[in-house]
């Protein structure tokens, strides 16, 4: 049986600012990506992507957002030509969403912006400092897969 480790005041002080150096950051890079669509409609993109084409309950639980609030934001996206809204063939009563061609360059849009900003930024970090950033991503990419 392997037991659980002892975590100290300092890994509980890790923690804290972890997670609020994260939240920092992603405002940041939300600020970078402002334009024709909102965070919530950004992010229901991205994870239209990441899914390929889901329902509207499986876009709503991977957002956790209301399904109402879904159905709102999808409709207001198929109007703007982001997604297109679909039956699904062997079943006419599930919608599914996918990205249309907008859609997909407004997403490639937002992610450049993002990446750019976060390459000026390291790009004003030294060698080494870059060096143990490459570490940390690696480490953070662990943590976030679970370790």
């Amino acid at each position: 049986m392997t037991t659980a480790p002892v975590l100290t005041a300092d890994d509980l002080d890790v923690a804290v600012r972890l997670r609020t150096l994260v939240t920092r950051l992603n405002r940041k890079l939300r600020q970078q990506a402002l334009g024709s669509v909102s965070p919530a409609q950004a992010s229901l993109l991205a994870m239209t992507d990441r899914l390929g084409s889901p329902t509207l309950g499986e876009l709503a639980r991977a957002e956790q957002i209301q399904p109402p609030t879904t159905t709102r934001l999808v409709g207001t996206m198929v109007e703007a030509g982001l997604l297109a809204r679909f039956e699904e063939p062997s079943d006419r009563r599930i919608s599914r969403v996918k990205l249309t061609q907008a859609g997909r360059r407004e997403l490639d849009r937002i992610r450049k912006l993002k990446t750019a900003y976060l390459v000026e930024q390291i790009g004003s970090l030294d060698g080494a400092d870059r060096a143990r950033l490459a570490e940390l991503v690696d480490l953070l990419e662990r943590l976030a897969e679970g370790v």
